[in-house]
């Protein structure tokens, strides 16, 4: 009886099939993101150097979300493998929040696509900041359901690499959540907080790396 209480939230699912499955989801989503640049139809195409102008510059904000969209979501790629990587054992619900992630990221291309269709609306940026905002506490969650007590973890893993990535998945929410503050407000330019990305990955290294060096 012991023994099958004990099993039932295990899943007899390998990492490298979740991992598999993950990466997949992933490359998809971030081929899918093309297609929020929308082209107008072949019937009412000019074959004239303005009119192909006009197109491009037309398209400035498709390229731009597709552009932020794709770096943001291969942040999110490599985070992940780093998140996945000390996991040893799987359960049912660190699985299902895995899974609950995956479903914002392939809804990426969707929110992409209607923010850059949208352009002058706050509701546009505010769909898009709230998809960015949905994976990254998906991603928060499933670390620190993982590492709660080393539950999915090895007890070997130190502290302060814990806390690195926990505070590491909250970078992209936290920027989100602000964006879709400042879209509230009816500021069409929400978006560029998105500007701010690098320079907290920077004061993260280095908070991280004077951490460790404390901690040594």
């Amino acid at each position: 009886m012991t023994e099958e209480t004990s099993s039932f939230g295990t899943m007899h699912l390998t990492k490298s099939r979740l991992e598999s499955l993950s990466d997949g989801i992933f490359a998809f989503a971030m081929t899918l993101l093309v297609i929020s640049i929308n082209l107008p139809d072949k019937s009412r195409i000019v074959q004239s150097q303005a009119y192909a102008t006009h197109l491009i510059l037309s398209l400035y904000s498709d390229f731009f979300h597709y552009v932020l969209a794709f770096l943001i979501l291969g942040a999110f790629w490599l985070s992940h493998h780093i998140m996945i990587h000390p996991v040893k054992t799987l359960d049912r619900i660190f699985i299902w929040l895995n899974l609950g992630t995956l479903l914002f990221v392939s809804l990426l291309p969707f929110s992409t696509s209607f923010a850059g269709d949208f352009p002058d609306t706050s509701l546009g940026a505010i769909v898009f900041e709230a998809n960015l905002l949905a994976i990254g506490l998906g991603m928060f969650c499933q670390w620190k359901y993982a590492t709660s007590s080393h539950r999915l973890v090895g007890a070997e893993l130190p502290d302060e690499f814990i806390r690195h990535v926990a505070l590491g998945t909250l970078v992209v929410p936290g920027i989100s959540f602000l964006g879709i503050l400042i879209a509230l407000t009816g500021n069409l330019y929400s978006q560029a907080v998105y500007l701010m990305l690098p320079f907290v990955g920077f004061l993260l290294h280095h908070y991280h790396r004077n951490d460790r060096v404390s901690s040594a």
